[in-house]
Formats: structure tokens, sequence, C-alpha cells
């Protein structure tokens, strides 16, 4: 996924505003080293210092924008799903997997989940599916955009499966959502299988499963 230019909403607790350009500037900065950061290493081993470091800016400068390291964490998140939500109409919007039809549409949805998966945000999403058990549900932005993800194939592709119905064309395609997702996850955590992100071959293997899956 290219990099774009951050748009965030202005309320996220623990995270003061930014009005300035050269102060939009420098969250910017941090937001960016942040994403890199996570790729290497949990947000327990992130120092404050050495994100500052990263960014020619004083430790000081971290905590006028942002309260702690956890809406640290929040910015990081709403960043990401700006980003992602942005991925997801350009790629899969409901007119989008109407001109690209039910076999292609698939290969988009494996695409789509797996450039999301295994790109800049893989540290990200990875430290946020180990906090998923904490009381705030960290992982509740990434919910509401699978909603809104399966919702749009269930929109577009719904009745593209005359040999199944629309109501199992529908649960099917949820399911099929549900297996991507399934896979992705395991791989960011448990990144030893037979298919990996890393190589492709996780994308090749789920195109073919779920292509079958709604042929049979």
């Amino acid at each position: 996924m290219e990099r774009k230019t951050l748009t965030l909403s202005t309320d996220i607790p623990g995270v003061f505003e930014a009005r300035q350009e050269r102060s939009i500037r420098i969250r910017d900065g941090y937001i960016e080293a942040g994403l890199d950061a996570l790729n290497r290493m949990r947000l327990s081993e992130l120092r404050v210092s050495d994100l500052a470091r990263s960014c020619n800016c004083s430790v000081g400068s971290f905590y006028t924008r942002f309260e702690s390291k956890q809406a640290y964490l929040r910015v990081l998140k709403a960043a990401a799903m700006s980003a992602c939500d942005l991925e997801i109409d350009a790629r899969v919007s409901e007119d989008m997997l109407r001109a690209l039809g039910p076999e292609r549409g698939l290969e988009a949805l494996v695409d789509l989940m797996a450039d999301i998966f295994s790109g800049r945000f893989r540290g990200l999403l990875r430290e946020t599916l180990l906090r998923i058990l904490e009381p705030d549900d960290p992982w509740a932005p990434m919910r509401a955009s699978a909603r809104r993800i399966i919702g749009n194939y269930h929109a577009a592709l719904g009745d593209a499966f005359p040999h199944l119905g629309a109501e199992e064309a529908r649960l099917r395609l949820s399911f099929c959502f549900q297996i991507v997702v399934g896979v992705l996850q395991n791989d960011l955590v448990n990144d030893y299988h037979v298919f990996s992100t890393r190589d492709r071959s996780v994308r090749a293997a789920l195109k073919r499963n779920v292509l079958a899956y709604m042929s049979g």
C-alpha cells in the first residue's frame, strides 16, 4: 500500500490537536516512525527517546502531541484505519466489484487483505491483535472495516453465483472473508507455516481455496 497524506480525527483520546503546518508535520513524522518501529518490535519495547531521535525531535515534542504511549497507539491505529478505508473504497467498492465480476472480485479480496496484513501496518496489526482481549476492544475498528467489506461483497456479488442462490452465496462470501482473515491473522503471530505472506504463496493458496469454495 502506497503512503498517502494522513487524515485523522481530531477527537482521539489523549492525542492533542495539531493545527500549524509544522506541528502537523512533526505529528505525522512520529506516526510514520511508530508504524515502521512496530514492524520490528512490540510497543512495550519502543522507547519515546528513540522515537524522538529518529524524528530529529526532543522527547518533549512527543508529549506535547501524545499524552502517553497508549494514546500514541490509538493515533497509529486511527492513521492505519484511515489509509485502509481508502484502499477499501478504491479496490473493493460495490461499483468496482460489479465491474470485476465474481472471480476477479474474490481475487481482489485476497489481494487487498494480504496487502494490508503484509504491508506497512503489519506490526501495528500484530500489536493490536495481541491486545484483543483488553477491555477497550482494540480490534473494534478493524471489525468495523471488515463489516463494510463484507457488505460490499454481499451487495455487489450476492447474486453472481446462480448455482448457489443469493442467501447461500452471501453466507459463503462471508465465510470466504473469514477464511482469508483467519489465515492472515495466524500468519501475523505464527509465521512458520507452509504458505507465507513473505513469499506471496499464502496469497495464491487463498485464491485457489475461495474460488473453489464459491464454485462448488
